[in-house]
């Protein structure tokens, strides 16, 4: 029984600290991209919430032997201003663990825990120094770079006079000092953390040879812009594009320049898309192309501009490259299996009727042979 209560505490304590170092990791304060998935944002939005949760813990603890303390001596005046900031930190602290909203944004409780700082120095209380340390580490942490910049800068100009009546010189230099440094230390690590983070999901997500995005992606955009269709009618298109006849280019030039040739079809079509679609290595020389907000119509348009691009593109020491893209809309399709499948299709007669050409997924009459299955003949 003993060692069943042990093995609960452990569990409940590496939970924690994985919450919480979740919590620290990643981007805290704003996404890269701004088609990530509703179910990405919501991910990051609790990441950020347990953050500030965390940070005014950490403020709650300083702050309430602070203010005790004030009540003993009776200051009044920065007794009552510590308790109105204890309530708004207590307050937003519970309304984050129900995953709500915190009523006062970061910069506000930052704000006002500075001018607390200030205010309780004017009244000799020194010791509310310590609350400035915390507010240090939080900034980078909870607040965008020129924002925690300018109130790391505003609670210098705010603090600095009241030290120096304080202190003599040389220790009001070492605060200050200290101070900096604490910012800085704490910015350096949210840039590590945001950095290391950013480079794990490009690994995740992204082709190592290419760096387009991975079929993982791909199933999950195609999921939401399904979603996005059916709920509000927005369209979508995918291009199912492959290279002709690839095999042939690895066996006489080798794999190196076959490699080579998918790189240059990646540089082609990332050129030529916008920043809102998506393009993504499906498998071996085939890509898909997501074009949000595009019709088929409009993306046949962009298919045959790709087409003939990748045509007049030199990447063999002799001959072109060509493609065949199979288009699909969103507007026809079941689910993400039946899109795939139908824009397959399209790619298959593609390669049937020539190759080096592009065919709507409404050309497709009848199931065709899975592409797998057919490879040897038509590639």
């Amino acid at each position: 029984m003993g060692s069943q209560l042990t093995i609960n505490s452990e569990s409940s304590w590496s939970r924690l600290k994985q919450h919480f170092s979740e919590s620290f990791s990643g981007e805290l304060v704003h996404g890269r991209r701004a088609s990530d998935m509703d179910q990405v944002d919501e991910h990051r939005l609790k990441r950020r919430r347990s953050a500030y949760r965390y940070i005014l813990l950490l403020l709650a603890v300083i702050l309430l032997p602070i203010d005790a303390h004030n009540l003993y001596l009776g200051e009044l005046v920065p007794a009552v201003g510590g308790l109105l900031l204890l309530g708004i930190l207590m307050a937003n602290i519970l309304l984050l663990s129900m995953n709500r909203d915190a009523f006062l944004s970061p910069a506000l409780v930052l704000l006002l825990s500075i001018s607390l700082v200030s205010l309780s120095l004017y009244y000799g209380q020194n010791y509310a120094l310590y609350l400035l340390f915390p507010l240090m580490v939080a900034l980078p942490v909870l607040l965008k770079t020129r924002w925690a910049v300018s109130m790391a800068v505003l609670s210098g100009l705010l603090v600095s006079p009241l030290i120096l009546t304080q202190y003599d010189t040389a220790t009001s230099s070492i605060i200050g000092l200290s101070m900096g440094l604490t910012w800085l230390v704490s910015a350096w690590l949210v840039f590590s953390m945001t950095e290391q983070s950013r480079r794990l999901k490009d690994m995740a997500v992204k082709d190592a040879l290419t760096g387009a995005y991975n079929r993982r992606y791909l199933e999950l955009q195609l999921d939401h812009a399904l979603e996005t269709w059916e709920r509000y009618q927005r369209p979508a298109s995918v291009l199912l594009v492959d290279i002709d006849f690839f095999k042939r280019i690895n066996d006489k030039f080798g794999h190196a320049l076959g490699d080579m040739a998918i790189k240059s079809l990646v540089e082609v079509i990332s050129s030529n898309i916008r920043s809102v679609d998506t393009l993504c290595r499906y498998g071996g020389e085939e890509f898909v192309v997501l074009l949000s907000e595009t019709a088929v119509q409009d993306a046949a348009k962009v298919a045959e501009k790709l087409r003939n691009l990748v045509e007049h593109t030199r990447v063999m020491p002799e001959g072109t490259m060509t493609i065949s893209v199979g288009v699909c809309d969103v507007a026809v399709v079941d689910d993400v299996d039946h899109w795939l499948n139908l824009a397959d299709g399209a790619l298959y007669l593609a390669k049937h009727n020539g190759r080096n050409r592009i065919e709507l997924a409404e050309s497709v009459v009848e199931p065709l042979a899975p592409v797998g299955k057919t490879i040897p003949d038509w590639r």
